[in-house]
């Protein structure tokens, strides 16, 4: 797992330590495919970009799953997608609402989530930061989390989860600057917890992420 999401996750448990929160899951991917147009921001693990990244189990054995480089969706079902709605668009900040998540394993089986949040517009990126109100795991496949070769695999966990999530996308051109957006590289990361810590914590919390992968 990433040095910045440990760091994170530490935190993480102390924003939420009168509330007993537990750490569940992180997940991190680099070289995201991301685009907009006109409402609707994606980044998604096909394009021109070889996504990769993991999501890490933390409630056993602490094992990743790795999605390996430019292997997702590659004679498997792995597939990473995110999206948003984007709104309230100024020169350099916007909202965005109706957030999804789908990170998919080898064979089928899913997180995924529902998230809102904001992004700010800083010296060429954007950054955001966002509240996971809900996720979880769809064990459709073998009940394995395995990413791209099987490799690091874990049970995955049961129950909903809240947490936070974090973009950097290189953006040449700002929401407000142009019409639709294409071929942009962006990173993302997250965790999910369980129970529910404060929302305002959480969002603190995206926000340490996005500055600890800025720094790295």
């Amino acid at each position: 797992m990433r040095k910045h999401a440990v760091m994170a996750a530490i935190t993480l448990i102390g924003f939420a330590g009168a509330a007993q929160a537990a750490l569940v899951s992180t997940f991190g991917f680099t070289d995201l495919n991301a685009s907009w147009d006109g409402q609707t921001f994606h980044a998604l693990s096909m394009g021109s970009f070889p996504t990769g990244g993991d999501v890490t189990d933390h409630t056993a054995a602490q094992s990743s799953a790795t999605f390996q480089s430019g292997l997702i969706g590659v004679q498997n079902l792995a597939d990473v997608n995110f999206r948003m709605d984007i709104s309230n668009i100024t020169a350099n900040s916007a909202d965005a609402t109706g957030g999804r998540i789908v990170i998919r394993d080898l064979d089928n089986d899913v997180l995924s989530g529902s998230f809102v949040g904001t992004w700010s517009y800083q010296f060429g990126f954007g950054f955001f930061d966002g509240y996971i109100s809900s996720a979880s795991y769809n064990d459709a496949g073998n009940g394995l989390f395995e990413g791209t070769d099987g490799s690091g695999a874990w049970v995955t966990p049961d129950g909903q989860y809240i947490g936070a999530i974090s973009f950097l996308v290189e953006m040449p051109q700002w929401f407000s600057d142009a019409t639709n957006i294409d071929l942009l590289n962006a990173s993302a990361d997250g965790m999910l917890v369980t129970p529910a810590p404060s929302t305002a914590g959480l969002l603190a919390l995206g926000g340490l992420i996005a500055t600890r992968r800025r720094r790295a």
